[in-house]
């Protein structure tokens, strides 16, 4: 596979993210598909530019759990969704 096959994980991804952007799904919801994602782009020499996004998104979506402290710098909710939002840009 190269970097131009389609990985139906970013469709997966994207569809939750925008699920996710109008309110309609928890934060949580993102977990499976983003990390999904995340280890199919790398283990198929996906596009990199989606590779880094879905890391992105599991890392922004971790800091909003916080479940347990890990980070000095948590994320809310809305400021996930305004995020993940303008990554999606006209996708919406």
């Amino acid at each position: 596979m190269n970097s131009t096959t389609p990985i139906p994980e970013v469709h997966v991804m994207v569809a939750a993210a925008k699920q996710f952007v109008a309110d309609e799904i928890h934060f949580s919801a993102l977990v499976g598909p983003i990390t999904n994602c995340e280890w199919w782009c790398r283990v198929s020499n996906a596009n990199s530019h989606i590779h880094r996004l879905a890391v992105e998104w599991r890392q922004l979506v971790d800091r909003v759990w916080n479940e347990y402290g890990q980070h000095d710098n948590p994320l809310t909710v809305e400021k996930l969704r305004m995020q993940i939002k303008a990554d999606l840009g006209e996708a919406l």
